[in-house]
């Protein structure tokens, strides 16, 4: 078993492995993975590294005159894939959505290979979003290594 530590918040107390677990656990820490890979600001997408902590990620976006928005109240402990894997909500979302309004796409690694959809779009409208299966999974189906996330221009207030 894998577990990943990002910022280790553990609201959920899933750090805490059962002592009942006979499988080997392994602790994959996720803090080095924090960088920006590029930024779209023509079709407001940008992607990031899910070991970012989301206090650290707005103020790199604001460098470019962009924000993700989302702000759960643990935003300077927590992660992007923290808040992927656990369908996080934040307290601006009514302005910029919950975690599930922000994804556009991730890279999910498994146990059976790398999950990423072919298409980074604002919008994709045939079929299921398989992103929706791994939101909320808690890290059940593997580890979320980046996102590609909407962003918007910063607020002038």
């Amino acid at each position: 078993m894998i577990v990943p530590y990002g910022g280790g918040t553990n609201v959920a107390q899933d750090l805490q492995i059962p002592t009942e677990e006979k499988r080997m656990v392994i602790s994959c820490d996720m803090t080095r993975m924090k960088a920006i890979l590029w930024i779209d600001k023509k079709n407001g997408m940008a992607c990031i590294q899910a070991g970012v902590k989301g206090e650290e990620m707005e103020l790199e976006l604001k460098k470019h005159g962009v924000v993700c928005g989302h702000e759960p109240d643990s935003m300077e402990f927590s992660t992007l894939g923290g808040w992927i894997s656990t369908r996080a909500s934040g307290m601006k979302k009514n302005t910029y959505g919950n975690i599930e309004d922000i994804v556009l796409n991730m890279t999910l690694v498994t146990s059976k290979g790398t999950y990423k959809k072919l298409y980074s779009n604002p919008r994709i409208s045939n079929g299921p979003d398989l992103n929706h299966l791994v939101m909320g999974s808690e890290g059940n189906y593997g580890i979320i290594t980046d996102a590609t996330v909407k962003i918007k221009p910063e607020p002038e207030v």
